[in-house]
């Protein structure tokens, strides 16, 4: 015969299943929040040669602090030399900013058992942020390597001990050979009529010797008056150089003379740029715009119209290709030239000279021909490239 419960009983009841439900709750949120389920996370990859029983599951550690873990192992697309298995690494979003250019990760060891684990190092911050989302692949230390490498230095070591022994001995008989035999070297050490004949050698080549000296210092007199000659020189070189820059910074001529690195190296402003190849924009060996040219230009210009600070310079700058045989120093340079003036009338018959009523924006054909780039690019442009540039004051 079943009982009922009092009132006060169904409420203990009651209280004590709230709590093994909550419990059980917190127990299930600190699980998944240590799997980072509900957590926000990102991806990054990795690559190593081999991936030395790593599974999706393996714990990712960053200088040993839990991280996140390994979501998916994909096998090279071909077995070239230097192709590596890429691991995707799942990460809890707070260290997304906490790794660095130089970041690094290494498989270990974890535990008794063999278990691995993914280290992470963070790299240092005056590397700059990891951009590319793809930490470098630190290679696992190897017992049979070491092994194979430290057996290979024994036997140089022990080829060399054995040259040298060998040497020693040849050395050792040639000694008791001088010293018994009756031959030349003997009587060589102990003829006194050799003895005078060096001695009177040496005297001779101490006076050849006085005498070149002298003759070395009548040429270091020289060498001084050349000196102050190429000093003199240099002098008037400078004062030319002098002249020559004050008469370009006149204001009529300055017009006309283009000072490749004031123009495009600009520290106090901001550098923006796009680059084409130069035959994607012109036909070639010519300063005429193609039809997938103008479509190029067309969204260049629409990127220059969106920005409207009145400050902000436009650059065309070309560049060709040093190695091209149809072309002399001079035909290159105004050829690109040429092209660079196409390029800046493109762009007026856009209205991306236009910020208003009246105000124009300054715009700058600069023609390089076989000449380097004052500046030094991060990704190296085509031989032959067109660069549209845009600084803009900070």
């Amino acid at each position: 015969m079943s009982q009922s419960l009092s009132r006060w009983q169904a409420v203990v009841l009651g209280l004590v299943v709230l709590a093994a439900v909550g419990l059980g709750g917190f127990g299930l949120a600190r699980i998944a929040e240590k799997q980072g389920l509900w957590g926000d996370t990102f991806e990054v990859t990795v690559g190593f040669p081999e991936a030395h029983d790593v599974t999706p599951g393996t714990p990712v550690r960053v200088r040993g602090v839990e991280a996140g873990k390994v979501v998916s192992i994909d096998y090279p697309p071909d077995d070239r030399p230097g192709a590596e298995v890429t691991l995707r690494l799942e990460m809890n979003a707070k260290y997304a900013r906490r790794l660095y250019a130089d970041a690094s990760a290494q498989i270990l060891n974890s535990g008794l058992l063999g278990s691995k684990v993914i280290a992470v190092s963070p790299g240092t911050p005056e590397k700059g942020p990891l951009e590319a989302g793809r930490l470098r692949g630190v290679k696992p230390f190897s017992f049979d390597e070491a092994a194979v490498e430290l057996r290979d230095t024994a036997k140089e070591v022990k080829e060399l001990v054995r040259e040298a022994k060998g040497t020693a001995a040849e050395a050792k008989e040639l000694v008791k050979e001088v010293r018994q035999s009756n031959g030349t070297i003997p009587k060589l050490l102990k003829d006194d009529d050799l003895y005078r004949d060096l001695k009177e050698i040496a005297a001779e080549s101490r006076g050849l010797l006085q005498r070149a000296n002298g003759a070395v210092t009548k040429v270091e007199g020289e060498m001084d008056n050349l000196k102050g000659f190429v000093t003199d020189g240099r002098e008037t070189l400078r004062s030319v150089k002098q002249g020559t820059d004050a008469i370009g910074r006149l204001p009529i001529i300055r017009g006309y003379v283009e000072d490749a690195a004031a123009v495009l190296v600009k520290p106090a402003h901001k550098r923006e740029a796009m680059t084409y190849r130069t035959e994607d924009l012109f036909h070639p060996g010519t300063a005429v715009l193609s039809d997938r040219g103008r479509t190029h230009l067309t969204n260049a210009a629409s990127w220059l119209r969106g920005v409207r600070n009145d400050k902000a310079e436009v650059v065309v700058a070309a560049f060709c290709d040093p190695a091209d045989k149809s072309q002399t120093a001079a035909s290159a340079m105004e050829l690109t030239k040429k092209q660079a003036e196409a390029v800046i009338e493109f762009f007026k018959g856009q209205g991306v000279h236009k910020l208003g009523w009246t105000t124009r924006r300054k715009m700058t054909p600069l023609g390089m021909g076989t000449n380097p780039s004052p500046v030094v690019e991060r990704d190296p442009p085509p031989a032959s490239n067109v660069q549209v540039l845009l600084f803009t004051p900070h």
